[in-house]
């Protein structure tokens, strides 16, 4: 009786052999029928990644360390960030940005409503500016000599401003243009910088207040400061005060550098020559353009350097950033630096790009860019 037990027990929990077949064919099927749905599952998220680019954002000085490390696929930068990788071999050029847009306006001059609305704002704007032209006239002649003392000292300086090396800087310097000028193909650059917000849904159409971009940028611009400029002269008096923005080691920046330099052209700036004095603002230098675009938003700027596009973003997006653009300070200077093994634009699909910031003119190259493509460009 006890053997039977044992037996019939055996049968019920286990359902003898026939049981265990069956039972053996059901948890078969359903390891199948797991495996199939999930590999089904990561044959969709491979298809949709196929289609996309990833970004991440680093601040510029640390993008070529990223790269090299593995971190990320590419980043896109301005000047020298792009000619770090490029001159070690951690990287190359894919795409640079004057191919994106030709002769687009990278950089501009904001100057702050409160402080060229002041009693001697608009003569200190005005002394800033002469002193802005003369910089990037000097440079733009040492540049077309590079033979001269004044190019080896442009190099010197820009050493001193970004903490590259005299090689990283003069490749930068080969692919920036200087320029301080306002013309229509500015202003139809600016346009179509807003134009690309809106188109990426960054920028809400009715919050610009205009029937259209062209007429935006007509009102954002202010070419009496540049104008008034060309008339001033040199004075031995301090004017004034300016508190300066400007972003990390951006050689699109170089004027300001330049103009603040007291060994090239004498024992006074350029600055000082026109009667002004620079403060450099709080928390600046500023890791990119949103971030400056606060800073002027917290009333910390009266004049700064940063990139058109967050000037246009944050000028629209946030009623608390009063200012006007008053001149230019150079053209293209950016690139998608991307590392070995990426030859195309198709080769990006599904890799992880740095940007320095969302706002920044290269996030929204990037984004136009890719979008061209047929792809998309989403967080990581």
């Amino acid at each position: 009786m006890g053997h039977n037990t044992l037996i019939s027990s055996e049968r019920l929990l286990f359902g003898g052999k026939r049981m265990n077949k069956m039972l053996t064919i059901v948890i078969a099927g359903i390891v199948l029928v797991a495996g199939v749905g999930a590999a089904l599952y990561f044959l969709m998220q491979d298809s949709d990644d196929s289609e996309k680019v990833f970004y991440t954002t680093i601040s510029p000085p640390q993008m070529r360390i990223a790269l090299e490390g593995g971190e990320v696929d590419g980043y896109i930068a301005w000047e020298p960030y792009c000619s770090d990788s490029i001159v070690d071999g951690t990287g190359h050029a894919l795409v640079w940005s004057g191919e994106i847009r030709n002769d687009h306006p990278c950089c501009v001059l904001l100057v702050s409503d409160d402080f060229l609305g002041s009693e001697n704002g608009p003569e200190l704007t005005a002394r800033f500016l002469r002193a802005h032209i003369e910089a990037t006239d000097w440079m733009n002649d040492a540049l077309s000599d590079k033979q001269s003392d004044n190019y080896s000292s442009l190099l010197d300086m820009a050493v001193n401003f970004t903490g590259r090396d005299r090689a990283v800087v003069a490749s930068a310097f080969d692919h920036i243009r200087f320029d301080y000028s306002i013309s229509e193909d500015f202003y139809d650059a600016l346009a179509w910088f807003t134009e690309s917000f809106i188109d990426i849904g960054v920028i809400d159409e009715g919050a610009m207040e205009y029937d259209n971009a062209t007429e935006f940028v007509h009102s954002y611009v202010n070419e009496t400061p540049l104008s008034e400029a060309l008339d001033v002269l040199p004075t031995e008096e301090t004017v004034g005060i300016v508190r300066l923005g400007f972003l990390t080691g951006d050689m699109h920046q170089m004027a300001q550098y330049v103009a603040r330099n007291t060994t090239v052209f004498g024992a006074a700036s350029l600055f000082e020559k026109y009667g002004v004095q620079i403060q450099q603002a709080l928390g600046a230098p500023y890791s990119n353009g949103p971030t400056e675009m606060d800073n002027f938003a917290q009333g910390n700027i009266d004049i700064g350097y940063l990139g058109a596009p967050p000037a246009i973003l944050k000028h629209i997006n946030n009623p608390n950033v009063q200012g006007q653009i008053i001149a230019q300070a150079n053209t293209e200077g950016s690139a998608l630096i991307v590392r070995e093994g990426i030859e195309s634009l198709d080769d990006l699909r599904g890799k992880l790009i740095a940007i320095p910031g969302t706002g920044t003119i290269q996030y929204l190259l990037l984004q136009v860019l890719i979008r061209d493509a047929g792809m998309e460009l989403k967080a990581a």
